[in-house]
């Protein structure tokens, strides 16, 4: 009975050892994928502030081109605005000259 006692508490202990080994494993395992996991969201975290700092850029660039072109079409018009009040003030100035005074008769 007491050798039945001592090989059931080895069994028992062996039954243990290999459940600890196992869980040891998983622990392992787990930690490495932990790792894997801090590595990715590491690069996520870089690849997002990659990804800011270029649509920054991208939409500084775009704003630019945007008032660009405001500029252009704003001196556009103003080239054609001083080009119709100098036409306007040509031809409403009083003109000079009578037909009495251009052939030289008084």
């Amino acid at each position: 009975m007491a050798s039945n006692n001592l090989e059931l508490c080895q069994r028992n202990a062996e039954e243990v050892k290999v459940l600890m080994k196992k869980n040891v494993d998983t622990v392992i395992e787990r930690e490495g994928k932990i790792s894997d996991l801090e590595d990715r969201s590491n690069d996520l975290l870089n690849m997002a502030c990659n990804f800011q700092k270029t649509a920054q850029t991208v939409e500084r660039h775009t704003r630019w081109q945007k008032w660009r072109w405001y500029i252009i079409a704003g001196g556009i018009v103003i080239v054609i605005v001083i080009i119709l009040i100098v036409i306007i003030v040509l031809f409403t100035l009083p003109n000079n000259e009578t037909p009495n005074n251009a052939s030289g008769v008084h």
